[in-house]
């Protein structure tokens, strides 16, 4: 039988680069009249009406994601996927300087790596290709004959999310989840963290941080993300948590 796979996953926005890569493209396409401004506004507001606190996170997410699909409807994939190029060329040198020694490390102890980001896939695909990640997921929006039909086929930001794709991703794979890692600021980030048995949150959002000190997870910033990240890592396991493969 073959070891068990342990993973690192991990966020994008926020914690491998500043910002939200999903934003500064939906921003581009706006400038380019590349999407229904209407719609492309509607989710700007959401996102500053969940800022303010007006809204909670999985109404935000749930307009966000919407808005964010009618924003695309009818809009060409091939055009979107070049402003999207052109915005991670401009944006790739934001990357935070630990990321190199990051990944290094997890690569030295046999991880297999995994992006799981909010950000459309269109984003995201091209930060693990620079990155050379193992494997990419972020949020789909629909599409048929080469344009975007205006509806949502993945929210990966949505609450919960992220630990659905984790074990869909890896459903047919024998996974050690106890030394599983993972790495986000937000609460996009908790279930994947309650999944896998060495999370680190990192530079946490307020709500996270209490959750994080509640259960007794160790944070980290940016200045120490690398040291916890090999702290965790080379700590010996509790105990074996495996996923059998189905």
């Amino acid at each position: 039988m073959a070891k068990p796979t342990k993973y690192a996953v991990l966020d994008v926005d926020g914690t491998l680069c500043p910002g939200a890569l999903g934003v500064t493209l939906l921003q581009a396409l706006m400038e380019r009249g590349l999407c229904d401004l209407e719609a492309a506004t509607a989710v700007l507001e959401t996102l500053a009406a969940f800022g303010r606190g007006d809204i909670d996170f999985a109404t935000m997410a749930t307009r966000a994601y919407t808005a964010y699909a009618r924003a695309l409807a009818g809009r060409e994939t091939a055009a979107i996927a070049s402003v999207a190029a052109s915005v991670w060329s401009q944006r790739r040198p934001a990357l935070f300087e630990f990321v190199p020694e990051l990944l290094a490390c997890l690569r030295e102890r046999g991880y297999a790596t995994m992006l799981i980001s909010g950000s459309p896939i269109e984003m995201v695909s091209l930060v693990a290709e620079t990155l050379a990640i193992d494997e990419a997921h972020g949020a789909v929006f629909a599409r048929a004959a080469g344009r975007y039909t205006g509806t949502v086929d993945l929210d990966s930001g949505a609450p919960g999310q992220k630990a659905v794709i984790f074990a869909a991703a890896t459903a047919d794979r024998a996974v050690d989840l106890e030394r599983s890692f993972a790495l986000g600021d937000s609460l996009t980030d908790l279930a994947l963290f309650e999944r896998v048995g060495l999370p680190l949150p990192f530079e946490p959002s307020a709500e996270l941080t209490a959750i994080a000190h509640a259960r007794g997870w160790t944070t980290a910033t940016r200045a120490s993300v690398v040291a916890r990240c090999r702290a965790l890592l080379d700590a010996p396991a509790p105990h074996n948590q495996t996923s059998p493969p189905c």
